[in-house]
Formats: structure tokens, C-alpha cells, sequence
């Protein structure tokens, strides 16, 4: 119930491997599907009818957090925006998910976004339904390939962490100028607060 992209990991062979299980609960038993009343997850994930208490099946909530994954593995944005706007979205329709990037995609593409992200979760995709469709069976990137697009993913990732850490040093600078600035302001003040409680000496 907490899919999303911290949680999904890769080991040297590129298989995918699912981390932190903390919010995994069974949602099904010898009787059938077990109604999930627990609002959990994390907002930007997290399928409509989780936030409306409507839970009667839980793969399809993560099958919702996997659309919302795959979009921004290939958009590298939310596809509702992040926490403003997303509940007020998703308590209506999708039908604006594509109104919030100026890229590109494949019909295909689109169509097994917008069936994974089908705000009615008993419209919504199956995975057997994602397996097979034409999107998901299209052409793929062999190891080499996977490694030179990781590879330059990282130095992406690592070029946006040096430019974090030098503006967080600059700005730890500023702030550590302006309280000397202003220490030493207030010192002068208290001093000359100080100095005029004295008496005045008669010579």
C-alpha cells in the first residue's frame, strides 16, 4: 500500500526488488477480498478511493501507485502535480493528466497510463491486462543499454546534489554573516544601554 519510487530498488542483474513493507497488510483470505478501511500511503500515490474510504480491493491501489510510478519514470513529474493539487483531482476524473506535461507519448503509452490511473477502480487495469498489452510487450533496453542509461541517470543525480550542497553552503554562509551582523549589533546596543545607566562623574 506504500509503492513509490523509494521503496523499489534494483539489483546488479536490473531485477526489480520491492523494500519496506511496513504498511503491507493481507487483503485477501479463503472468503474473498478483505475491505482495506485504513487511509495509509503516501499522498502523490495514493489511489482515490483510499482518500474517499472506499477500499474493496487492494491491488488495484497499487496497481493506481504503479501508473503514477511509470509516469514519472517517463515524464519525471507527478502526473497531478504533487500534494496541492492531487486530492482535490483525484475526487473528480483524470481526465486533465495529461494537461500538466508538455511531452509527448505514445498512443500506447497514454492508453496504459490512463487505464492503470481510471479513477473507477473496477475499470481500472488488471495486471494481467498490463502484461498483455502492446506498451508493456514493446521493445526494451538489453543490459548494456540499462547500464549507459543508469549511468547517465546517476551523473544527472549527482550534478543536481553538488549544485544542493554548494547553494546549501552558500546560503549557511549568509545566514551565519547576518547573525554575526547581527550579534554584534546587539552587542553594541547592550553596551550603550549600559553606559548610560552609569553615573556621571563630577570632576
Amino acid at each position: 500500500r506504500d509503492l513509490k519510487p523509494e521503496n523499489l530498488l534494483f539489483d546488479k542483474h536490473f531485477k526489480l526488488k520491492i523494500g519496506d513493507f511496513g504498511l503491507a497488510v493481507r487483503f485477501k483470505n479463503n472468503q474473498g477480498l478483505i475491505p482495506l478501511k485504513e487511509m495509509c500511503g503516501t499522498p502523490g500515490y495514493i489511489a482515490p478511493e483510499v482518500w474517499s474510504g472506499e477500499v474493496k480491493n487492494g491491488t488495484t491501489i497499487d496497481i493506481w501507485s504503479c501508473g503514477v510510478i511509470l509516469f514519472i519514470l517517463m515524464t519525471k513529474e507527478f502526473p497531478f502535480g504533487y500534494e496541492s493539487n492531487y486530492r482535490m483531482i483525484t475526487t473528480e476524473d483524470c481526465d486533465s493528466l495529461w494537461e500538466n506535461t508538455d511531452k509527448t507519448f505514445s498512443d500506447d503509452f497514454e492508453d496504459l497510463i490512463d487505464s492503470m490511473l481510471a479513477f473507477d477502480p473496477s475499470q481500472r487495469a488488471t495486471i494481467q491486462q498490463i502484461k498483455e498489452h502492446p506498451w508493456f510487450n514493446g521493445p526494451v533496453l538489453d543490459p548494456e543499454g540499462l547500464k549507459e542509461f543508469f549511468g547517465s541517470l546517476k551523473e544527472e543525480v549527482d550534478a543536481v546534489r553538488l549544485e544542493n550542497r554548494q547553494r546549501e553552503k552558500e546560503e549557511a554562509a549568509e545566514a551565519k554573516a547576518w547573525a554575526k551582523k547581527i550579534q554584534t549589533k546587539a552587542f553594541a546596543w547592550s553596551r550603550s544601554c549600559f553606559l548610560d545607566s552609569l553615573p556621571c562623574r563630577r570632576l
